[in-house]
């Protein structure tokens, strides 16, 4: 046996051999395949060759193996299974079923979620290892996805981004109005949006044509008048400050509020009970089988539900 010459032979040449000691047929190989018969027939007598022997006979009933292309069959069949393994596991690999993700969120509901989430996901993929690695910022909640410090993170939406997928929703809650302690709306025990106009208003910093803001907070009230966002703010807890101060008044979700309670500040129910959903998102760019899969979990799983004043009320 040449072994300089077997150690040129190529992954199409052994799975011709292999489909037609199956098939033993060449007409039924070349379908197979999607070959002509032609080059089923060049293959073979190319391997045979770089053997020196004949692997199958060739007679009137048709195509047999001879006892040495038997044996050839037997020894190679195992290892070429064991070798497709190894390049499909390596495939699954380079699209990320395995390998490493990092979570962020805005929230902690949300990142508490995220965690209960990664077990499941872990108990589904082992080989994959799950990070939690950051909190968003309010008023830049997508920069960890621009600047690669997290592949998927858990964000309130709206999000109209190019560039961005947005996937399954993970979080259901109240959007709440957060006003000083002892305010004309804390004693009401509830706020509008008219409110909104009457009193200085607390919101993130970002683009002043923020589509984000302008969902929490809206440019005019539902009758039209003007409202001043007063106060600009770079994070949670500075927004919080304001408000127990009694500078202004502000929207909340309500797991900011479940987790920042404190003398001096009130948090009340917006008229119209208006629900925030937090959902999975991720760079289109750099998408990966992994997040993909995540994203399928958490699906399956389905979106939790933050019931504010059942928590505020226990």
């Amino acid at each position: 046996m040449n072994t300089r010459g077997w150690a040129a032979v190529e992954r199409q040449e052994i799975e011709t051999f292999l489909a037609l000691c199956e098939e033993l047929h060449f007409g039924r190989t070349a379908k197979r395949l999607r070959i002509s018969p032609a080059r089923v027939t060049q293959l073979i007598q190319k391997i045979e060759r770089q053997i020196g022997a004949a692997l199958f006979v060739r007679n009137t009933h048709g195509v047999a193996l001879t006892e040495l292309g038997r044996k050839f069959q037997s020894d190679l069949a195992p290892a070429h299974e064991a070798i497709e393994r190894i390049i499909q596991q390596t495939i699954r690999d380079a699209k990320g079923i395995s390998g490493e993700l990092r979570l962020g969120f805005l929230g902690t509901a949300n990142g508490r979620h995220l965690v209960e989430l990664a077990r499941r996901f872990q108990a589904r993929q082992p080989g994959a290892a799950i990070r939690l690695v950051l909190e968003s910022e309010i008023s830049d909640h997508l920069r960890p996805l621009r600047e690669d410090r997290a592949d998927v993170i858990a964000v309130p939406l709206p999000i109209r981004e190019e560039g961005i997928v947005v996937g399954p929703v993970v979080l259901r809650e109240r959007l709440l109005l957060a006003v000083p302690e002892g305010h004309p709306i804390a004693e009401r025990g509830h706020g509008s949006y008219e409110d909104f106009a009457d009193n200085p208003v607390v919101v993130a910093a970002g683009d002043p044509d923020d589509y984000w803001i302008d969902h929490f907070v809206p440019r005019r009230s539902p009758s039209g008048r003007p409202i001043e966002r007063t106060h600009l703010v770079e994070s949670l807890q500075a927004g919080i400050a304001l408000v127990m101060a009694g500078e202004g008044i502000g929207p909340i979700i309500a797991q900011f509020a479940q987790y920042n309670q404190h003398p001096g500040i009130t948090y009340v129910p917006l008229d119209g009970e208006p629900v925030v959903q937090s959902a999975l998102v991720w760079s289109a760019a750099r998408e990966t089988e992994l997040i993909r899969d995540f994203a399928r979990v958490a699906e399956a799983q389905g979106p939790i539900t933050l019931d504010w004043p059942r928590q505020q009320d226990a």
